[in-house]
């Protein structure tokens, strides 16, 4: 690497990192224990690649809306 190329990359900032949640805090919880089963997807997140998020954002969207939209007297 030319000496212009080490000068360019010493110049760039370095990328922050993501802010982790707050200790100490609870979770946000639903009332709903079939929508917090559906929302334990999310605790995978920060693992899963960023190329994959919108999948998993599509599925849980679809798991919520078919919950939501269900009969109380249907079993789940």
């Amino acid at each position: 690497m030319g000496s212009r190329q080490m000068e360019i990359n010493a110049a760039q900032p370095a990328v922050p990192a993501y802010p982790t949640p707050a200790e100490g805090l609870p979770e946000p919880q639903s009332a709903d224990p079939a929508v917090e089963a559906i929302l334990e997807a999310l605790g995978t997140l920060a693992e899963t690649p960023v190329r994959e998020h919108h999948a998993v954002y599509s599925a849980l969207h679809d798991s919520l809306l078919a919950e939501l939209n269900a009969e109380p007297s249907e079993e789940h």
